[in-house]
């Protein structure tokens, strides 16, 4: 009998709780830190409570990364067999490297990822990974999966401020130059753990419409799946305009607040993957 792969990752790659469950990830919280305190993600503070909190924050939070030991205890609490770890692009957090350091004591058994991206743009590599192996797959054919859905993978973003980008000193990350910094609604594009500003805007309606048309253009998609901060109607609107260019249902989700604080409110994103060329 072939041992079970086990899935394990953390709680900003934002995969809704049904599928957690589903696919039986272990997901390990990271952590907002508000006035010198640090929060676990959906254990000690939940989304909703952070997000009606964000605008009222004289100092604004601050993002920490959860101790190696708690990557290990979660490697530890799988049955045994092949673990699978996936987490956000190691240029965006620290996330990777503990769960990379708290994988070692248990050898060659946890393949740690590096997803490259962020939010559900993860959660599309742990989602294909999770059915990879509901179909007994094979850790090779596992790890082809993911391989797979992250060579189509495309995470675009509009933030409706720059505020929190520049108070959390993140403002470095993008990779292309913003004109009138703090006025602009920017549309940004996640790849291979690079931030880029591919476009920018005066207006939210303007911007949106552009957002919109940039998704629509990358025509059919297999896998749709849309994120936000503090606004659900404006992730209504974009899951409206688009659904009818997904095969399948799109996810929703309500963005960690580790990603939060950093994009700062009235943010929406999707994660898209297309189909092969």
């Amino acid at each position: 009998m072939t041992a079970l792969i086990s899935l394990v990752t953390d709680s900003t790659s934002d995969v809704p709780p049904d599928l957690v469950q589903r696919f039986n990830i272990r997901v390990v919280p990271s952590l907002v830190v508000i006035d010198g305190r640090p929060y676990q993600d959906g254990v000690e503070m939940t989304r909703e409570t952070f997000y009606q909190r964000l605008a009222t924050f004289d100092l604004l939070p601050t993002t920490a990364t959860p101790a190696s030991g708690e990557f290990e205890a979660a490697y530890r609490s799988c049955p045994e067999g092949p673990i699978v770890s996936i987490h956000t692009a190691a240029t965006l957090s620290g996330l990777f490297n503990a769960a990379r350091v708290g994988a070692e004591s248990l050898g060659e058994r946890v393949t740690v990822i590096d997803s490259g991206s962020l939010s559900l743009g993860v959660g599309w590599q742990l989602i294909a990974a999770g059915e990879a192996i509901e179909a007994g797959a094979s850790l090779p054919d596992v790890l082809k999966a993911i391989d797979a859905i992250r060579r189509r993978l495309k995470v675009f973003a509009l933030l409706d401020t720059l505020e929190n980008l520049r108070r959390s000193g993140r403002m470095s990350l993008l990779k292309a130059s913003i004109a009138g910094a703090l006025q602009i609604k920017p549309i940004i594009e996640l790849a291979e753990g690079s931030i880029t500003a591919v476009a920018q805007n005066r207006t939210i309606k303007k911007a949106m419409t552009d957002f919109i048309a940039r998704v629509r253009a990358l025509g059919r998609l297999e896998r749709l799946a849309v994120m936000y901060t503090d606004d659900p109607v404006l992730a209504d609107e974009a899951r409206e305009a688009l659904a009818d260019q997904c095969s399948s249902p799109p996810l929703m989700a309500q963005a960690a607040p580790t990603i939060g604080t950093h994009i700062g409110p009235g943010a929406v994103a999707v994660a898209v993957v297309k189909y092969e060329a």
